[in-house]
């Protein structure tokens, strides 16, 4: 039987069948068009929801905060779903965390209005997703080198206390030890005080040969004499150091003598007087325990002149390898520093002052006095210029070496030292300008942010 038989056919039939027969295969057309204009846009949505709850969890999931975590989830999350595509509505968006606090997981569901669906009785199409992101700290080793002169009395040490441990809880989280996590504290002002235990990395008889008087040494060491080791990570055998000794002077009269001509020296020497005059807390050790690092921001004490090169070289000696074997403490226990090229071990160092570098007559520093041209002159603004110059030396020398650096200029240091510090950052966006304590805060946590590796696992 021909086409047009059968067509013929059905034109002739009087038996009422064909119309349902052609509305039937109308409505099912229609259907299957409509299920796939609509299967369309539910994948649309549901790569749409995937997508939204990924970054919404990913820029959470740095600091998994309870008391903040919700407000940022959502704000990013609809940022990210755009509540307008397809008509889509977001309809809920839960998360939880692990017991670890490592793992954050988000549920979410969206709906939208179907399309010819609706022909059908459809009215909605729907989908959830899910998102577990982990928070994973890769190995990390990490100097925080930090102002600790006298501009930073008062409330400045305060307000970096408070933002250096918000770093530190970003990091540790709530551990006490933390996994591959060895941080290290230098605080600086004219001089770094390695501690009184490291005798054996002083030239030979030079802690001898001064009069500490009812004292004893600090633990403060002056810099190097030559300008190419000053800016060296070169280990103490090498380059042997000299103790920081601040004499009895007219600024800093320690020392009389009676009429019998016998030296009576002040009731007090500690680092206000005396031959420890201005020397900073001692540095702490790269350590996984996050109580001595607390402990260790809470000791420190505000002053003295500012060597910003000073604390960063010392800093770059916290983490170079060559050290390996001679810091002591935790440091000889998980045998640190490591090799620039262990895998999956990165090395940081924060550098952050309030001020500019400074060389005056009446201060005796880590190079001694501005008279003895131990910087190459005599000269106050000369000197200074010479700082700057060895801390960028310092800075390219980290840099060149592995290390990545951030800095912070806190409270207005000036143009020269900003920009002195944003060259030395290893990039642009590791310098932060802290003109305020809010400001300090928010750089010390951004911070922590970045040296948080994060990855999707799901």
């Amino acid at each position: 039987m021909g086409l047009r038989s059968t067509i013929t056919r059905f034109r002739r039939d009087r038996d009422g069948a064909v119309l349902p027969f052609v509305g039937i295969v109308s409505l099912v057309l229609i259907g299957a068009t409509g299920f796939g204009i609509d299967a369309a846009r539910l994948m649309l949505l549901h790569s749409t929801l995937q997508r939204s709850i990924d970054a919404g969890a990913l820029s959470t999931v740095a600091r998994l905060d309870n008391a903040t975590i919700d407000v940022q989830l959502r704000k990013f999350t609809i940022a990210n779903f755009g509540d307008g595509q397809i008509g889509a509505t977001l309809d809920s968006l839960t998360w939880t965390i692990s017991s670890d606090n490592k793992t954050l997981t988000v549920n979410a569901s969206a709906s939208a209005p179907a399309s010819l669906m609706k022909i059908l009785g459809i009215q909605t199409i729907s989908t959830s997703a899910e998102s577990v992101i982990e928070r994973s700290t890769s190995g990390l080793e990490l100097a925080l080198v930090l102002d600790n002169t006298g501009s930073m009395a008062g409330s400045g040490i305060t307000s970096l206390k408070s933002a250096a441990n918000t770093l530190v809880d970003i990091l540790y989280g709530d551990k006490p030890i933390a996994e591959d996590l060895y941080v290290g504290i230098v605080p600086f002002s004219q001089t770094v005080n390695v501690g009184r235990e490291h005798t054996d990395w002083l030239k030979a008889g030079s802690l001898a040969a001064l009069d500490w008087g009812t004292t004893l040494w600090g633990g403060c060491v002056e810099a190097q004499s030559a300008s190419a080791d000053d800016v060296s990570d070169a280990a103490p055998s090498a380059k042997p150091l000299v103790p920081y000794y601040w004499e009895d002077s007219a600024n800093n009269d320690w020392i009389s003598v009676n009429s019998k001509g016998k030296k009576i020296y002040d009731a007090t020497l500690n680092d206000s007087n005396g031959p420890n005059k201005n020397c900073p807390v001692e540095v702490t050790r790269l350590t996984p325990e996050k109580a001595k690092i607390v402990s260790a921001l809470s000791a420190m004490k505000a002053v003295g002149n500012t060597h910003v090169n000073f604390g960063a070289v010392w800093g770059w000696r916290m983490l170079s390898p060559k050290w390996r074997g001679l810091w002591g403490g935790d440091m000889t226990t998980y045998k640190l520093p490591l090799d620039y090229s262990t895998p999956h071990m990165s090395k940081a160092a924060v550098i952050m002052t309030d001020g500019a570098n400074t060389m005056s007559e009446e201060v005796y520093s880590a190079y001694g006095w501005l008279a003895d041209k131990n910087l190459g002159t005599s000269n106050s603004s000369a000197a200074v210029t010479e700082l700057n110059n060895r801390l960028t030396k310092v800075c390219t020398a980290m840099k060149n070496a592995g290390v990545i650096v951030y800095t912070i200029a806190f409270n207005n240091p000036g143009t020269s030292t900003q920009n002195l510090l944003r060259g030395c950052a290893s990039q642009n966006a590791f310098y932060f300008n802290s003109p305020t304590t809010a400001a300090l805060q928010s750089a010390f946590k951004e911070i922590g942010n970045s040296l948080s590796n994060l990855r999707v696992s799901k």
